[in-house]
């Protein structure tokens, strides 16, 4: 497909430039926007020599527009991420920024990330975290891994007491426990941004190897993921990791119940982003690879594009729909899905105490 042709070209300056003829660029423009990998695809469209396959003024202006958004978006985010760090620090609260502007400084060009909000791992009790959130938004709504912080400074903030989880209450213990048991690490890790001599506070690589495969698990089987959160991981892996930390990554992956969703992710990565098989964390899953790659070109970013979700926005309505899609997944995921209405019920309860 022209599209993943050129998504590697624009993430891979060895690979070769794609034969654009013919191209509907305004359907480009769509994907590239439905995916929110916009910024990353026009770095790649400026190096290409066109020639007879010029892009539409129309086109570029406005992919042009969008691209210098994101960069300007960008700096803002570093900065209220940077300033949002240190208050819960300044007020003896430990803490680090989960995927976001961290996952960008893996990027050659942190600059064309499409950024979104600013999740941050705080260390405290859940009770004292919900109430910090609720002072700045009354009607912040507690989940079981986060509460809604409110905006600031024009960017909207979640404080994750809790990394991420998985259906599975088995599995998600283990996960917890091992989120516990990492978390010192994870909030004095320092980075320096790639484009300022500001530092921040971000998870080790071998920290996002398993915490960022929970969370896109999770996305997988709640409402869809696109493909810059697996561009993100895709950065990740290229960060390189050892024999034994595959290894070792590999039976975490198998003790926390993420092993299948791992090697259909493995699948995309090699098949959209063209990541080599020694590169790859765990062998491919076809079969499985296949089934998410056709689930993310027709949800898009977070599922916000799945038309198969419209008109279920009522409780009754949204629980059916998230049943039919258990349900869909369930030969690909069965543990996840599976598991899934246990999970509701017991979120349901943990919600009635916070």
């Amino acid at each position: 497909m022209k599209c993943f042709e050129l998504i590697r070209y624009s993430i891979d300056p060895e690979s070769p430039a794609p034969n654009m003829e013919g191209v509907d660029w305004e359907l480009l423009y769509t994907f590239a926007k439905k995916q929110a990998i916009a910024g990353v695809m026009f770095s790649g469209i400026k190096r290409l020599k066109l020639g007879d396959c010029e892009i539409p003024k129309k086109i570029w202006l406005r992919w042009y527009m969008y691209g210098e958004k994101i960069e300007k978006r960008n700096a803002e985010v570093d900065k209220v991420g940077i300033e949002v760090s240190e208050l819960f620090r300044k007020n003896g609260l430990p803490n680090c920024i989960l995927k976001g502007q961290g996952n960008a400084q893996m990027y050659p060009q942190p600059e064309v990330r499409t950024p979104g909000d600013i999740d941050i791992w705080v260390d405290g009790k859940i009770s004292r975290l919900v109430k910090i959130a609720r002072r700045k938004r009354p009607t912040a709504k507690a989940c079981y891994h986060h509460v809604d912080f409110g905006k600031y400074k024009g960017v909207e903030v979640e404080i994750h007491y809790r990394p991420a989880y998985i259906n599975n209450l088995i599995y998600n213990a283990r996960l917890q426990r091992w989120f516990r048991d990492s978390a010192y690490e994870q909030m004095t890790h320092r980075i320096v941004f790639k484009n300022s001599s500001d530092e921040i506070t971000v998870p080790t690589l071998e920290f996002n190897r398993i915490f960022q495969m929970a969370h896109i698990s999770n996305h997988v089987i709640q409402e869809g993921i696109g493909l810059r959160q697996l561009l993100d991981y895709y950065y990740l892996l290229l960060q390189g990791f050892s024999e034994e930390e595959r290894k070792r990554d590999e039976q975490l992956l198998k003790r926390f119940g993420l092993y299948n969703v791992a090697s259909s992710v493995m699948y995309v990565l090699h098949e959209v982003f063209g990541l080599q098989q020694k590169q790859l964390l765990v062998p491919v899953d076809e079969r499985r690879g296949k089934f998410l790659l056709k689930e993310i070109m027709i949800a898009g970013n977070f599922g916000k594009y799945d038309k198969r979700l419209e008109g279920n926005r009522k409780a009754f309505t949204k629980n059916v729909a998230r049943l039919k899609r258990d349900f869909r997944y369930l030969r690909f995921f069965p543990s996840e899905c599976l598991w899934e209405p246990i999970f509701r019920i017991y979120h349901f309860c943990w919600r009635m105490f916070h």
